[in-house]
């Protein structure tokens, strides 16, 4: 039963990441935690080090069709992984329940988040505009997002996501393509960190993280042709429905 856990996780995880730059830990960290009474900060470890081959792969195809820009995004990139360090420290002396209480919720706000404000292409400058303050707010976005995926294992894909189509005016797919990059390099460190200071779970890490470079490589093959609407709409209602489950499930 734990094996064929690791093999859903790991699939939906890489599913989810190579579609819309979501971190594979939205889905791993809190099914791991909450169906295999896994520790909390152990299944985030193991979450990010699937989220090293499930960014990876995506990130491969997407430089494929040449949808990366890291040049406008590189201190931004920066901030991203050295705080995602200091995150990944201060996790782990949260209490695991209270801990695997707010990965469950986060996922249910997220799911909210795609239906209610779906991520799709934005003119530059439409919500900040391009020059001012550039480097601050990259800055300043990137030690937000850092903070978050070192703590939680989620919410780094969809954070960085949004910064690089409102902050920087990144269209849809190239924001996708960068943010996976990116999140190849915070994934490493986190998980790193984590396993460093929490250890790991050896089979779990290394039949989610197969399951997920499968499921990234053919999600990330064929993002490009997915209507951006549905695929808000169904990513938003599978997160919605997946956390309101674990929700119930941890806490009845």
């Amino acid at each position: 039963m734990e094996i064929l856990i690791y093999i859903i996780g790991g699939l939906l995880a890489g599913l989810a990441t190579g579609l819309v730059g979501l971190s594979a830990a939205v889905i791993i960290a809190p099914l791991f935690a909450t169906l295999l009474g896994m520790d909390p900060y152990v299944a985030v470890g193991i979450a990010l080090a699937t989220d090293i081959f499930a960014s990876s792969t995506s990130a491969f195809n997407y430089i494929r069709y040449k949808n990366i820009d890291i040049k406008h995004s590189a201190i931004m990139a920066i901030a991203v992984i050295l705080f995602t360090i200091l995150g990944s420290f201060l996790s782990r002396d949260m209490d695991p329940y209270n801990l695997n209480s707010v990965i469950n919720i986060v996922v249910v706000f997220l799911g909210l988040r795609f239906l209610i404000y779906p991520v799709k292409d934005r003119a530059p400058g439409k919500f900040i505009k391009p020059g001012k303050m550039i480097l601050f707010q990259s800055l300043l976005w990137g030690i937000v997002i850092g903070m978050i995926s070192g703590y939680f294992g989620s919410g780094g894909g969809l954070s960085m996501l949004a910064v690089l189509t409102m902050l920087l005016g990144y269209g849809m797919k190239r924001a996708v393509g960068t943010s996976v990059f990116i999140m190849t390099f915070t994934a490493f460190v986190g998980a790193v960190t984590h396993i460093i200071i929490g250890g790991t779970i050896w089979p779990a890490l290394l039949i989610a993280s197969f399951a997920a470079f499968i499921g990234a490589n053919i999600a990330s093959i064929y993002a490009n042709k997915i209507n951006e609407i549905l695929l808000n709409r169904i990513i938003g209602i599978f997160l919605v429905l997946y956390g309101s489950f674990l929700v119930i499930v941890y806490f009845v």
